[in-house]
């Protein structure tokens, strides 16, 4: 239904990518994905005929519909929510006018119902009536409804103007609008960077039934994995297909990694024999035919190129300064919008040194809202928020690079992060966030999304802190960056507070999860995922006591009269009992999984080893050395016995680390 041929773009002497050849067919869901500066909006715009390619073309059927969803939108007019929405519709409302209109020249005919007139004019309403009830017209109200709800949106919330949205909100509507076109294939770029862990769930059940072609970019292995039915990598080089969801390509691309190194190290073989023969027998005339052809052969053979790794972030997090067991405590705390809207009333709640937990729930209940609480970006109503003995917290806002200065270069705004830092260690560690010599000389302005949030990691990066409150750190990074940003908190020894829309990040940092709603948090032991089956089980735990009755209309009475809201307990005990568990799982598991970690890197590295011996030992000179034959097979049968006890370590400490994982998750 689309092709794309030997498509290539350049801005200025950089080139984006170089003949793209494409094929879209129907029903196919492609996931584009590379890395920040790839090019990836640039070719979603040339497909859509938003920027011309500098050579190459995109072909189409006749009459084909694309639907686009940019990263960024522009701001929307005072139209309702509702009306904007039902823009999407618009072919249904201009069939819906035209019945309208033929029924007003009905009635101007209703007195000679056996005119020509009459009957031409009712035959074309029945015909219009029927077009406008098989597109859906009697549902399309309803439709509207469904998608904005689906979205986040309350009903009541639907006649709004929507200049009164924030920008994120204002998204979901063009979303909704452009999901109401039914186009034949959509163009979706960064569509959940705006939306929270139930809209993207949403989204997911909807695309999945959504009847036309995608392409989608996104960074989120969990959404790629639950739509994709293909993964199209876009390089310098073209696109690169693969069948299957985000972890299918994972493991065609380690395979083709693998199969090139196995290739690569069969040619240097073949061409270090073909070379030796050729140094052997140059200057013998009786070789001379069969050297000729030697040198032929290796004039003609293609070097099989090495796997390019694809750049990322690499860092660790500054180690932690000491503090206290309790890092925060909020005590009765009051907050809303206003004394008659209110978010939170009586709110007690505690974060224990070395957690890492994440906030979830719906848009609106109140997840930044704590999280600025914690910070101290906002003051309770009533209550105290109080933080721990030495605590040093640092709030990652979900805009948190509109804080920099876009008049500032690079370097200029990593200096004003910390006084005293030498110029080499900023450029080391811009460095390390892929700011090259001549990036750090940028403006901020100029950066892309990708670049500014990054470069706002570095700025965290240089403040020692025993407390990370984060709001959407993965904001356009890459899949990369994401991963190296996951491994640095998993492995902070701090308390970590986030909140974020992309599940498998939140599997990998945290290990406890907060659900807010409705003026509650209720805490669970697990990750994601683990918390996911446990609500889908009915396995609630209890929420965190309140000092005061909750908000009005947030526990409303049952059918027979009880309050849904679970008992008031005190649950003092209860939590100081919870946070020692917490304590001797995190002091046991934390020196085991260093121990795994350890025998991990060893036999790695011992694997490695043994290759290159092995490698020696295949060497056609390598037994023309006596000596050197007897130390490399030394060195062989001390690196195996190493390696043995190293794998016998891998599986102590690894079965260890089960087993008193599974005693604490039981217990």
């Amino acid at each position: 239904m689309l092709w794309m041929n030997d498509i290539g773009k350049s801005f200025g002497p950089q080139a984006l990518f170089e003949g793209v050849q494409w094929q879209v067919n129907p029903g196919q869901r492609f996931g584009l994905i590379g890395p920040n500066g790839a090019g990836k909006s640039t070719l979603i715009k040339i497909i859509a005929g938003m920027v011309e390619a500098d050579h190459g073309q995109v072909t189409s059927i006749k009459g084909l519909k694309l639907g686009y969803l940019p990263q960024e939108v522009a701001e929307l007019a005072s139209n309702s929510i509702r009306d904007e929405a039902s823009k999407g519709l618009a072919e249904l409302w201009a069939i819906k006018d035209h019945v309208d209109e033929l029924a007003l020249q009905l009635s101007e005919h209703a007195e000679h119902p056996e005119s020509r007139e009459y009957k031409e004019c009712l035959s074309l309403f029945g015909a219009a009536q029927a077009r406008f009830e098989q597109e859906g017209g009697f549902e399309a109200e309803a439709r509207v409804e469904q998608v904005l709800c689906g979205l986040g949106f309350t009903v009541a919330q639907l006649d709004d103007p929507c200049d009164t949205l924030s920008g994120g909100w204002q998204m979901r509507v063009v979303l909704a609008r452009l999901l109401l076109q039914s186009p034949d294939l959509l163009l979706l770029d960064e569509p959940t960077n705006h939306l929270d862990l139930e809209s993207v769930g949403w989204l997911k059940h909807f695309l999945n039934s959504f009847e036309g072609s995608l392409i989608l970019i996104s960074h989120d292995r969990w959404f790629l994995n639950q739509i994709c039915t293909h993964i199209a990598e876009l390089t310098q080089a073209g696109v690169g297909i693969y069948t299957g969801h985000f972890e299918s390509y994972l493991e065609q691309v380690e395979q083709q990694r693998e199969l090139l190194d196995r290739q690569r190290k069969n040619q240097a073989k073949k061409t270090a024999n073909l070379e030796r023969f050729i140094d052997r027998f140059r200057y013998k005339s009786t070789k001379a035919k069969q050297v000729q052809s030697r040198i032929k052969l290796l004039e003609k053979m293609q070097t099989v190129e090495e796997a390019q790794e694809t750049q990322t972030i690499h860092f660790h997090l500054p180690e932690p300064p000491k503090c206290g067991r309790t890092v925060m405590t909020l005590e009765g705390v009051e907050q809303g919008y206003s004394a008659e809207q209110l978010i939170y009333r009586g709110l007690d709640v505690k974060v224990e040194r070395g957690q890492h937990l994440a906030l979830v729930g719906p848009n609106g209940a109140g997840k930044s809202t704590l999280l600025k609480l914690f910070a101290g970006a906002i003051s309770p109503r009533r209550g105290h928020r109080e933080l721990g003995h030495l605590v040093k917290p640092y709030y990652f806002a979900q805009h948190q690079t509109e804080a920099l200065n876009m008049e500032y270069t690079v370097l200029q705004e990593a200096q004003s992060a910390k006084e005293g830092v030498l110029i080499t260690q900023l450029r080391s560690m811009l460095g390390a966030f892929l700011f090259d010599s001549d990036d750090v000389k940028k403006k901020v302005a100029v950066l892309s999304g990708g670049e500014k949030n990054r470069l706002a990691l570095v700025k965290m990066l240089l403040t020692p802190s025993n407390l990370l409150l984060l709001d959407e750190p993965t904001n356009h990074l890459d899949m990369g960056s994401r991963a190296v940003l996951a491994q640095a908190l998993r492995s902070y020894e701090g308390a970590v507070v986030l909140i974020s829309h992309d599940r498998h990040f939140i599997d990998e940092v945290c290990e406890e999860v907060w659900e807010v709603n409705r003026g509650r948090v209720t805490p669970f032991l697990g990750n994601y995922s683990e918390y996911q089956e446990r609500v889908q089980r009915g396995d609630r735990p209890l929420p965190f006591p309140l000092s005061a009755p909750p908000p009005s209309g947030f526990n409303q009475p049952s059918a027979g009269g009880e309050s849904l809201a679970p008992p008031r307990v005190d649950r003092k005990e209860e939590r100081r009992r919870a946070a020692e568990r917490r304590d001797a799982r995190s002091k046991l598991l934390k020196p085991l999984r260093r121990r795994v970690k350890s025998a991990e890197e060893e036999i790695e590295r011992l694997e490695a080893k043994l290759l290159e011996l092995g490698e020696l030992q295949c060497a056609p000179d390598h037994y023309d050395r006596p000596e050197e034959v007897v130390r490399v097979a030394k060195e062989v049968r001390e690196s195996e016995s190493a390696l043995e006890q190293a794998m016998e370590e891998w599986e102590s400490a690894e079965l260890e680390l089960n087993e008193i994982a599974e005693r604490f998750d039981e217990s």
